[in-house]
């Protein structure tokens, strides 16, 4: 219990810095490349309309997009761990039933390791089969239009939906909607609800719900075949004439 346990927080860590790393790189490469379209769509039109669009555009940058690839890296982030540790149990279990009780279970790091390592790389070549999502991600988006990059989007979110759908169920925490007023009675859970403001006195409390949250309802785990290389997240494609 106590290996799951650590194996749990380690593998959390792990994956928050790995993803934080990610959201980091992506936003800066947004930005960006947003940047450059601005100033040559600036430059070849000189309109000041132009400039007033694309200013609007950078002052909401920090308000919406960022928040948005945060909330997205960090609901990323629980379904790997949670399919990493699912991963891991079922791996696990078996030989802790068998061993006797007064013996610590004896975890293989290597083959520890090996299968937190091909969980996280099967989900993202699942995402990049499905949605190509890494195609998406290593698009040069200063060379597209706004409607151009918004049509790609529309279609790279619904089928990483249905991907992600595959492996995880997901769910509101809470039923009240975004702007209306919720009581938060005494005896909360802390890790479902985080309290924001001005935080006061005890409960219960009254406050405007500003998200609502995500919890998952039920995970899949996948098998994974041990002779398939990891690494490989997608084939290359070669027609022949």
């Amino acid at each position: 219990m106590d290996s799951a346990k650590t194996f749990s927080k380690q593998s959390f860590v792990w994956i928050f810095l790995v993803m934080a790393l990610f959201t980091l790189v992506v936003d800066v490469a947004i930005y960006f490349g947003a940047n450059v379209a601005a100033m040559k769509a600036v430059h070849d039109a000189a309109d000041p309309e132009a400039i007033k669009a694309f200013s609007f555009v950078f002052d909401n940058f920090s308000t919406k997009v960022v928040p948005a690839s945060i909330g997205a890296a960090l609901l990323f982030t629980l379904l790997l761990w949670m399919i990493i540790k699912g991963t891991y149990v079922k791996a696990g279990a078996p030989a802790i039933e068998s061993a006797p009780k007064t013996e610590e279970p004896k975890v293989d790091p290597e083959v520890e390791k090996r299968n937190t390592r091909r969980t996280f790389l099967h989900l993202v070549s699942a995402l990049q089969k499905e949605g190509r999502l890494i195609d998406f991600f290593n698009e040069d988006l200063s060379l597209y239009s706004d409607d151009q990059i918004g049509a790609a989007v529309r279609g790279i979110h619904e089928n990483c939906v249905k991907t992600l759908g595959k492996y995880v169920t997901c769910g509101p925490v809470v039923d009240t909607a975004e702007g209306e007023t919720i009581t938060i009675e005494a005896g909360f859970n802390p890790e479902e609800i985080r309290l924001t403001g001005n935080v006061s006195g005890e409960p219960p409390f009254t406050g405007t719900v500003r998200h609502k949250g995500w919890k998952a309802s039920n995970t899949e785990v996948p098998t994974l075949s041990e002779e398939s290389n990891p690494d490989v997240l997608a084939p290359a494609e070669v027609e022949l004439g």
